[in-house]
């Protein structure tokens, strides 16, 4: 396990493919935790939105990522960072769909003192972002996901498909014994 600085939040990222909980589980976090949450950039912007996403699009919502850790970390303002998604998830979403991966993967990765990767549900919940509803689809990208985490060297754990409260729990107990180590 990485060491971290005393004076900073640690810093968890909701990772992992479409259709897992991430948003919900962040929002929940974010409300009764009372710990700040950067949202998944994504679901606000223009290229996104329109359909029309490039893979520079997709790099500079990573460098936009990156910025926006590093001013959050300055301000100390919780013990506690949650970021809905990623530069992970950006990366693999510009290797599924273009074919390349982005500048700055690893650094957007090492930000994170935390990567919590959730399983996906098998039951489809449409979203306008979301493009696999084939369970199997979900699944083989999600085991990808694992071997990137594994490969970086990354502190992680898994949020394993569990019902309703079960994995907020799983999530908030993984995090408070990340603070407390």
């Amino acid at each position: 396990m990485r060491l971290r600085r005393l004076n900073r939040p640690l810093v968890v990222v909701l990772t992992g493919v479409e259709n897992s909980g991430k948003t919900t589980i962040g929002q929940q976090l974010s409300n009764r935790m009372k710990w700040p949450m950067i949202e998944e950039a994504a679901r606000t912007d223009h290229s996104v939105l329109a359909g029309t996403t490039s893979v520079e699009d997709l790099q500079r919502l990573q460098d936009e990522f990156i910025a926006d850790i590093k001013a959050m970390r300055k301000r100390k303002t919780s013990e506690v960072l949650l970021c809905d998604t990623g530069g992970l998830v950006l990366d693999m979403w510009a290797r599924e769909v273009f074919g390349q991966g982005l500048a700055r993967t690893k650094e957007a990765m090492q930000l994170m003192d935390l990567h919590l990767l959730f399983h996906t549900q098998p039951e489809w919940h449409p979203d306008p972002l979301r493009t696999l509803p084939q369970l199997e689809d979900r699944l083989a990208l999600q085991s990808r996901y694992r071997e990137r985490l594994i490969s970086s060297g990354c502190t992680f754990e898994e949020i394993r498909m569990t019902f309703g409260a079960e994995r907020y729990a799983q999530a908030r107990d993984f995090i408070l014994q990340h603070c407390a180590a």
